[in-house]
């Protein structure tokens, strides 16, 4: 899959890895591609602030830095939605599915 930027977004793919640039110009890199046993470490858990952070650690490592620096409002949330909406357009699903 090429590499494409979507009218100005902040971010990129290239078929396996989505590359957010965060407002102060870092760059955090999340794979298109989730294993299951990741899914699979979660499971039973709460899904509390501690869970959350333990699952960006194991699909995200060694990134914590950026994602500290990272305002909720306008990097966080429309990182992780930019990604969800290229993850399932990846994966053939619709919103719901």
């Amino acid at each position: 899959m090429p590499e494409k930027q979507k009218n100005g977004k902040r971010y990129k793919i290239n078929g396996r890895t989505f590359t957010w640039t965060t407002e102060d110009g870092d760059e955090v890199e999340i794979p298109m591609r989730v294993k299951l046993k990741v899914i699979r470490q979660m499971a039973g858990r709460e899904m509390d602030a501690e869970a959350m952070f333990d699952m960006l650690e194991t699909l995200i490592p060694e990134q914590a830095p950026v994602l500290d620096e990272m305002d909720i409002v306008t990097d966080f949330q429309p990182m992780f939605m930019a990604w969800q909406e290229e993850y399932n357009a990846l994966s053939g699903a619709t919103p719901g599915e």
